[in-house]
């Protein structure tokens, strides 16, 4: 009986740590969370970087990069740095060029609807 005991104790106490472990995980990658138009309803969606997205590249926003620049929902918007990490610049343009209409701190709050981009560069803070 005092095998069964103990096994169930440790058990639980794997099943209570290993949720922790993987939440910590999660916070150590670099994230964006965004919504975007769907074409097809005209209603907002949200979304997110599919993936870790690599430091100090540019990252088109899929959702919007088969519509021209200034076309109806060719913006993705209100995006929040749920990075640890980097910082997350925020472009209107493709290709990440010129200056970034915002700059977004890891762990930051989700940015208004008027915030619109169609790319984003993770930069370090230096």
């Amino acid at each position: 009986m005092r095998l069964r005991s103990a096994l169930l104790a440790i058990t639980s106490a794997l099943a209570l740590a290993l949720p922790s472990a993987t939440a910590a995980h999660a916070q150590d990658e670099l994230g964006l969370n965004y919504k975007y138009t769907n074409t097809s309803t005209g209603a907002a969606e949200s979304a997110s970087l599919p993936e870790q997205p690599p430091l100090n590249e540019c990252v088109l926003i899929q959702q919007v990069a088969e519509i021209a620049p200034g076309e109806q929902y060719a913006d993705a918007f209100a995006p929040q740095n749920t990075s640890t990490r980097a910082n997350a610049q925020i472009f209107e343009t493709d290709d990440c060029t010129g200056t970034p209409k915002v700059v977004l701190k890891p762990g930051s709050d989700q940015a208004p609807d008027d915030v619109t981009f169609r790319s984003v560069k993770f930069v370090l803070p230096g």
